[in-house]
């Protein structure tokens, strides 16, 4: 009797997704952010939906073989919500490229200790079926923006 073996495909298993909860507006967390974690994130063109929602979209990177963050709004200008998460998340966190675990959680746990965060946690994208168009969507739109630059340069 053959055993059918299934493989454990992660398509985003080189990324830690962070859900944040805030009141702030998008420009006020990249601030924070790049404050409390001495990064500089760049306003890019923001990220659009399939009926033309638009989401603000924030990227870091610190050059090519290192991680790329990205800062993207869950909630249109128009309110409307991307995806919708218990508990509500404003902002995705997005850590892309090998991080060792101590280094990632520091991260975590400074983003946690902003003032204006009400919560942050780690998003299973593994077991999350819901967040990954939005992650596609969000990895391409990434490329685009990382080609343009690149283009400049």
């Amino acid at each position: 009797m053959a055993i059918k073996v299934r493989p454990d495909l992660n398509p985003f298993d080189d990324i830690r997704v962070v859900g944040i909860t805030t009141a702030a507006m998008d420009y006020q967390m990249a601030s924070y952010l790049n404050k409390t974690l001495h990064f500089e994130f760049v306003k890019c063109d923001n990220i659009f939906d399939e009926v033309g929602e638009e989401y603000s979209f924030y990227l870091y990177t610190k050059g090519e073989n290192s991680n790329t963050f990205d800062l993207v709004a869950m909630v249109s200008d128009n309110g409307r919500e991307r995806v919708s998460f218990k508990p509500k998340t404003d902002y995705l966190f997005i850590v892309r490229g090998y991080m060792r675990e101590e280094i990632f959680s520091q991260i975590l746990n400074k983003i946690k200790n902003i003032p204006c965060v009400f919560h942050a946690y780690l998003i299973d994208t593994s077991s999350n079926k819901k967040i990954y168009h939005f992650l596609e969507d969000i990895e391409n739109h990434e490329i685009d923006i990382l080609d343009t630059m690149s283009d400049v340069d």
